[in-house]
C-alpha cells in the first residue's frame, strides 16, 4: 500500500524547523555567545561542579554520565545541556564529556536570567519542574544501575 504524503503537513513542520534554526542563529548573534573547543575525551564539567553556564552543541557529540559513570545519554549538534543544575540552583548532578571534537556555545548566567525573567511564569515553572524531574530520574537510574551491579557481583 502506498502511503500518501501530506505535503502541507511536511511544509508546516519544515517551516517550524526553519523558524527554530533562525531563532537560534539570531540568539547566538545577538548574545555574542562564547564558543569553546573540546577535544574527544575532554571533560566539559564534572559532577558537583558549580552550575554557571548552559551549553549548546554547535558541532560534535557530548556524553552525559552519572557520578558513578553510568551513561545517561549522548547529545549531538543543536542540543542543549547543563540546564538542570543551573535552573534548580544546585551543583552539577552529572558530568559532560566530549565524545568527538566539539564546538560548544556557552550561555552565561546573565543571558539565562534575562530569558527566564521574560518567560511566561507558567513556562518558567514547567521548565523548573522538568529540570527537577530530570535530576530525580538520573539519580534513580544510577541507583538501579548500582543495585544491578551489586546483584551481578553476588551471582558470581
Amino acid at each position: 500500500m502506498i502511503k500518501k504524503i501530506n505535503f502541507k503537513k511536511n511544509l508546516f513542520i519544515l517551516k517550524k524547523c526553519l523558524i527554530i534554526v533562525i531563532e537560534r542563529i539570531s540568539f547566538m548573534k545577538k548574545n555574542n555567545l562564547e564558543t569553546k573547543t573540546y577535544k574527544a575525551g575532554e571533560t566539559i564539567y564534572s559532577h558537583n561542579d558549580k552550575a554557571e553556564f548552559i551549553f549548546l552543541i554547535h558541532s560534535g557529540k557530548v556524553r552525559i554520565e552519572s557520578k558513578h559513570g553510568l551513561e545517561l545519554g549522548v547529545l549531538e549538534t543543536g542540543e542543549i545541556f547543563g540546564e538542570v543544575g543551573h535552573i534548580i540552583e544546585s551543583p552539577r548532578t552529572v558530568s559532560a564529556i566530549a565524545v568527538t571534537n566539539s564546538l560548544i556555545k556557552v550561555i552565561d548566567e546573565k543571558t539565562i536570567k534575562e530569558k527566564m525573567n521574560i518567560a511566561d511564569p507558567v513556562l518558567a515553572a514547567i521548565i523548573r519542574g522538568l529540570s527537577l524531574r530530570i535530576g530525580d530520574a538520573n539519580a534513580l537510574a544510577e541507583k538501579h544501575w548500582l543495585e544491578l551491579s551489586l546483584y551481578k557481583s553476588l551471582a558470581k
